[in-house]
């Protein structure tokens, strides 16, 4: 137990120090909006160095895997299982980084319906985006929003390790997967040329 719990210290932290770096890429470098994808696997185009727009947060959240959220009842063991063919990543979170804040965005087809309320039921400050048109990225996209209506929530700069204890939460103990997993990190802005990781491997 001690040497998981020292390995899920080191992640946490690890993480932590990322969503730092991209603060600062967000608030000196680029000084625009960017955004940062944390995946299961690696991305078919990890040693291409181009990232397509359409998946930033602005556009289609990574696709909709269509499993009808809306008023459905289901219990967890009649959820269908995901289609985990081919090296396409079902797990992800990603996070865009504005100018005083970041959010941490989880779309609905990288999440049971269980597992999204037991996030909200156990992780203060998550909601669904559906719930939040006051909130500027989200009125901006409305159409999207309704259409995916991710998990969300609000970091201030300097709870980078709130953001990436949430995270740790969500990977290890929602998704379940090993505390020493590898992560595959791409990273880029919205709306310039700049463009960071394609793939790179956290462990």
């Amino acid at each position: 137990m001690e040497v998981y719990l020292d390995e899920k210290r080191r992640r946490i932290e690890q993480f932590a120090r990322y969503l730092r770096l991209m603060r600062l890429r967000r608030q000196n470098i680029v000084k625009r909006n960017c955004f940062a994808i944390f995946e299961e696997a690696p991305p078919d185009n990890a040693d291409a160095p181009h990232i397509e727009e359409s998946v930033a947060l602005v556009a289609d959240c990574r696709g909709n895997a269509g499993w009808g959220w809306e008023g459905d009842q289901r219990g967890s063991e009649e959820v269908p299982l995901p289609d985990r063919s081919g090296n396409e990543s079902f797990r992800y979170i990603q996070l865009a980084f504005h100018r005083d804040s970041f959010v941490l965005d989880i779309p609905k087809n990288t999440l049971f319906l269980p597992e999204a309320e037991q996030i909200l039921r156990q992780r203060p400050g998550f909601y669904y985006a559906q719930n939040r048109r006051d909130l500027w990225w989200i009125a901006a996209n409305w159409k999207d929003t309704v259409q995916w209506n991710p998990l969300q929530k609000v970091y201030l700069y300097g709870d980078e390790e709130s953001a990436a204890e949430d995270m740790a939460f969500i990977m290890f103990q929602v998704w379940k997967f090993p505390v020493d997993w590898t992560w595959y990190v791409r990273a880029t802005s919205f709306h310039t040329e700049h463009r960071f990781e394609q793939g790179k491997a956290l462990d």
